[in-house]
Formats: C-alpha cells, sequence, structure tokens
C-alpha cells in the first residue's frame, strides 16, 4: 500500500484556498470557526497578556492566525503566541522556529489534538513555555522547559491567578478568563 506524500511547507506556502490549516507531521489538518466560548476565553486571555506583556516591555502577544515553521513538515498556529524581541527577529514575515510561549484554548473537538499531538509538536521542538486553557475543567496548565523536558509550572484554576516564568511579570486572573 502506498503511504501519502507528506506535505511540506512549500506545499502549506502554495496553497491559495480562505480555510484555516496546519501543517503537522506532514499533513494538513483543517480548523473550523472557533466557537463562541474559545473565542470569549480567547479575547479575554489575548488582552490581558497583551496589555501586561506591553506595559513591562517585554515583546509582542499575537493571535491566531500566524504562521510558526518549526520544521519543513510543521507549521502550527498557537491561538495566542508570545515572541521576546530576540525571538521578533526571526518573526518576518512568519516566524521561524518556536515562539517563547505557546497557548492552546482546548476546543471540544480538538482536544486529542491540542492536548497531544501539538503538545508533542511543542515539546519535540522545545517551546520554553506552552499553556494548555481548559475552560471545560477551568484551569490554566503552564509547562516550562527545563533540563531537557517540560516540569508543570502550576495547573491555575479559578480563583487563582495563572503566572509565567518567560513572560516576567505576567499574571492571569482564571476566573477573569475563563469566566465564573
Amino acid at each position: 500500500m502506498l503511504q501519502p506524500m507528506r506535505k511540506t511547507v512549500a506545499d502549506y506556502l502554495a496553497y491559495e484556498g480562505d480555510d484555516r490549516f496546519e501543517l503537522l507531521d506532514g499533513e494538513f489538518v483543517m480548523s473550523p470557526a472557533a466557537s463562541f466560548r474559545h473565542q470569549l476565553v480567547h479575547a479575554r486571555l489575548f488582552e490581558s497578556l497583551r496589555r501586561q506583556a506591553t506595559a513591562l516591555k517585554l515583546g509582542e502577544v499575537l493571535s491566531a492566525p500566524f504562521d510558526s515553521i518549526l520544521s519543513n513538515e510543521n507549521v502550527v498556529q498557537p491561538d495566542i503566541l508570545f515572541l521576546s524581541p530576540e525571538t521578533l527577529k526571526r518573526a518576518d514575515p512568519r516566524l521561524q522556529g518556536p515562539p517563547d510561549v505557546a497557548i492552546e484554548i482546548i476546543s471540544k473537538g480538538h482536544r486529542a489534538r491540542d492536548t497531544r499531538k501539538k503538545k508533542d509538536l511543542y515539546f519535540r521542538f522545545r517551546v520554553p513555555e506552552y499553556w494548555i486553557v481548559d475552560p471545560d475543567k477551568g484551569t490554566i496548565t503552564v509547562l516550562v522547559w527545563q533540563d531537557g523536558g517540560w516540569s508543570e509550572h502550576g495547573v491555575f484554576e479559578r480563583g487563582e491567578e495563572a503566572g509565567s516564568v518567560i513572560m516576567k511579570g505576567v499574571r492571569v486572573p482564571v476566573s477573569g478568563v475563563l469566566g465564573s
């Protein structure tokens, strides 16, 4: 049986349609429009992070769709990503390599993709910090790259503030982002 041809960054960049998709291990993976709840959580978190990162002069907070080219067969679009001034030098017109912080908001239909597939990719390409925002569980999990792997910086729940190691001084009220 013939294996399907793996797609590459060249295939990804040549696509001229309006669909939103990522390139994950050589396969195009489509993403339908986000739900209202996902968008609301996204907007609240993005605004909080952007406001703080700007005030603290840490770098830029961007929102999907924005390509992060991890390899010739992997192009991801984290829901939200943070780029330090040093990483910004690799970001024109697309980010070459991993962001400093990748944030995924778990969607009902994409739980396995966000918590396994993309988590594995972010691990493989050594993303320094990965946030998993889970509206159903009411948590924000922050993983930080240390000593050749990720360690759990914290699992933050409603009533707590999620903090970042990379974005020094940034604190996000979980209840404010996820709602009560």
